[in-house]
């Protein structure tokens, strides 16, 4: 299970007020609890913040970096954004491995983020999604999903840099969707040989949810067995992160022992 910390988000005050003032101590307690977690990448997303938001994911991005050499996925909903942040990224940290995230299937989206993405070597995220918007459908995901999967790799992106993203809504305005979710990353996978990364934004499932842990919880388990093997989650929420091991561990992921969460934390060094 590959753990993308999503706490390092302007949305969470501490972060905001973080990168506001440049109290870089306040970010790196963060990223150090994420890291004993268990995560593997560091999501990075600005949020409502002040200032050239390209010069705040430099700045964040440096800040994480001096705690920490795990990879930086820079996430963003704005296209034009991403495409000039991560160069820029890139060039100050030239030895980090950045993801991006993320890239919507439309035509014009893929054109503009999928080549920086291939000319920084970096990872990039695809939603199932196009012009149109997320689809209701398993077939438009499964569409949208190999759409972004052939333009990424006909770009020069190896299939192990490449994650689709399902995209799925809080199952208390769209019942059907977690489902929806599932069947997409089965037929995906089935399709595809070897087949890309499969990640969620996890708490969007539950938001404005009520016992909302237990929604994550249940359903990232659902999701492995359906095929996920990555999720944008808090690491620090230790038995999220359990289910997660006790869920490849079922799956024969991960060989048993009686302290198989010992063992996990071990072969990942924390």
């Amino acid at each position: 299970m590959i753990i993308f910390s999503e706490r390092i988000n302007g949305m969470y005050r501490d972060v905001q007020a973080g990168i506001n003032d440049r109290q870089k101590e306040v970010i790196q307690a963060l990223v150090r609890e994420q890291v004993a977690g268990g995560a593997d990448v560091m999501d990075i997303n600005l949020g409502p913040t002040k200032g050239d938001p390209v010069e705040n994911f430099v700045w964040l991005a440096r800040v994480i970096r001096e705690v920490t050499d795990k990879p930086l996925s820079l996430d963003s909903a704005k296209p034009d954004l991403l495409a000039r942040a991560v160069p820029k990224v890139h060039e100050a940290l030239p030895d980090a491995k950045l993801v991006i995230n993320s890239c919507t299937a439309a035509p014009d989206n893929m054109a503009k983020l999928i080549p920086v993405a291939a000319a920084s070597g970096a990872g990039i995220i695809g939603l199932t999604m196009d012009q149109e918007g997320v689809p209701g459908s398993v077939e438009k995901r499964v569409e949208c999903g190999a759409a972004f999967l052939v333009t990424a790799m006909e770009n020069g992106i190896p299939v192990e840099d490449i994650y689709i993203d399902p995209i799925i809504l809080p199952v208390n305005v769209a019942p059907k969707q977690p489902v929806n979710v599932m069947e997409a990353i089965r037929q995906l996978a089935m399709a595809c040989d070897p087949p890309p990364h499969f990640i969620l934004g996890l708490s969007n499932v539950s938001q404005r949810c009520l016992m909302k842990h237990l929604l994550n919880r249940t359903y990232l388990v659902m999701c492995i067995a359906a095929g996920l093997d990555a999720a944008i989650m808090d690491a620090a929420d230790k038995d999220l992160v359990e289910a997660a091991i006790s869920a490849e561990v079922m799956l024969d992921k991960h060989l048993y022992s009686d302290d198989y969460i010992k063992a996990w934390r071990m072969q990942k060094g924390i």
